[in-house]
């Protein structure tokens, strides 16, 4: 491994940990990239992303489009997602998929959040909902990266928030500012 490539491997592992130690993500949930080139790094599937080792990180060529493989350590299920994604919007850098508590209610009823509830909202991007496909389908991620270009939040139906950007310490921000987002919709109405 290169500098850059420990670089982007450790920034990726200390975004796990933040996403764990803020309740963003929970168990083996989630997943996380960054693009490099023609390559992507990305979280494994299954494993804690709150405890991740540099050699649990996985290296793909971007342009292999649809990623299979025997490997005993297989990258996240929307491995496809992410990929698809890159291609179709070479601005983004970053990936982060989370079952963020109060992001992933609104996913589960369909409803993006009012963001005149929050000033700071005007810092996000444009949002939008998929609808309810099964995760880590070849549907999911062409449904995700048709709109990639125009939305970079999206919540999915059932399943989630998932948030691109052109760095990683951006994309975890606006997962971070987006829960907030959502967290005071739903405490405004108990008022």
């Amino acid at each position: 491994m290169n500098v850059s490539e420990i670089a982007i491997i450790d920034e990726i592992i200390e975004t796990g940990k933040l996403l764990k130690r803020n309740g963003l993500i929970c168990s083996t949930d989630g997943n996380i990239s960054v693009r490099n080139g023609d390559n992507i790094y990305i979280t494994p599937g299954g494993y804690d992303k709150g405890g991740l080792r540099r050699n649990e990180i996985i290296k793909l060529d971007i342009n292999k489009l649809n990623y299979n493989n025997d490997n005993k350590i297989k990258p996240s299920m929307e491995v496809n997602m992410h990929l698809h994604s890159y291609m179709k919007d070479k601005i983004i850098k970053a990936i982060v998929h989370t079952h963020a508590p109060f992001s992933t209610a609104f996913a589960s009823k369909g409803i993006l959040p009012d963001r005149d509830r929050l000033l700071e909202s005007e810092l996000l991007p444009d949002i939008c909902i998929i609808d309810d496909y099964e995760p880590g389908s070849i549907e999911l991620a062409n449904e995700v990266s048709k709109k990639v270009k125009d939305y970079h939040i999206m919540l999915l139906k059932r399943h989630g928030v998932i948030v691109f950007s052109e760095s990683l310490k951006v994309a975890y921000e606006t997962i971070e500012r987006f829960e907030f987002l959502c967290r005071i919709n739903l405490y405004s109405k108990l008022l």
